[in-house]
């Protein structure tokens, strides 16, 4: 089972920064999901919301304040006992070369994705690179500067497959996406099962059970066949992939 972490290890450390990617890699997370914003001079920085409160940084925008500023902010974990700083993609990319991403494009901007697209030539990345975006302008984006790339459906069309998927029917529904993603579990109830995983991957689809931050949903992705996850906390669940026997 291959593991993502979810903005790092982002339920005990500050999300999207060093720290927390550090703590993924030494979880044995080969791959890392993150979110792409804009700094006001044009440089793509880690954050998932634009306005920082959330993270204890009160009255600051991304968008607003130059990168060189961004970087010196100091952000705090969900449970306010670690802090650490912003950083840039490119930050993170240097750091740790070899990893897969998710790309969560939070804004619909042209320029977000040629800085990307001249990023990722100057460093001569690989390709295993995935996109996550939240609205329609955003897809057309990623699809205009990479239309090679992989992309999980919107929202609201996995959300509309998973509830489908609870009375059986979700194959009426599975968006036309190659790469798709579910939680294990709806208002207790489970949203695939093995016949399920076995017949995306059969049609070339690649699946991934998110968010993981549970045994229950571990054991849950394991005994359905799932191949990759997208969790919180990879600490769990390499913790989990330890306790189980061999074969």
């Amino acid at each position: 089972m291959k593991i993502f972490a979810h903005r790092g290890s982002s339920l005990i450390w500050p999300e999207n920064t060093l720290s927390a990617f550090d703590q993924a890699h030494a979880c044995d997370a080969a791959g890392f999901e993150t979110d792409l914003r804009l700094s006001h001079d044009g440089e793509i920085i880690l954050s998932h919301d634009d306005e920082l409160s959330r993270v204890g940084v009160k009255g600051k925008r991304i968008s607003a304040l130059k990168a060189a500023d961004i970087c010196q902010l100091t952000i705090f974990s969900a449970n306010g006992r670690c802090k650490d700083k912003l950083i840039t993609l490119e930050n993170l990319l240097t750091r740790y070369p070899d990893k897969d991403y998710i790309f969560d494009c939070k804004i619909a901007n042209p320029q977000l994705m040629e800085k990307l697209k001249s990023l990722l030539e100057t460093l001569h990345f690989h390709d295993k690179i995935w996109f996550l975006s939240w609205s329609r302008s955003a897809d057309e984006c990623v699809r205009d500067f990479f239309p090679a790339a992989p992309f999980f459906p919107r929202e609201n069309r996995t959300r509309a497959w998973g509830l489908l998927s609870l009375i059986g029917l979700g194959r009426l529904a599975e968006p036309t996406n190659t790469i798709l993603a579910l939680p294990a579990y709806h208002a207790g109830l489970p949203l695939f099962d093995t016949k399920q995983i076995r017949s995306m991957e059969e049609r070339g689809k690649q699946f991934m059970g998110y968010l993981v931050n549970s045994r229950r949903d571990f054991i849950r992705c394991v005994e359905s066949g799932v191949r990759q996850v997208l969790t919180d906390r990879p600490d769990l669940i390499s913790g989990y992939l330890r306790e189980r026997p061999a074969g």
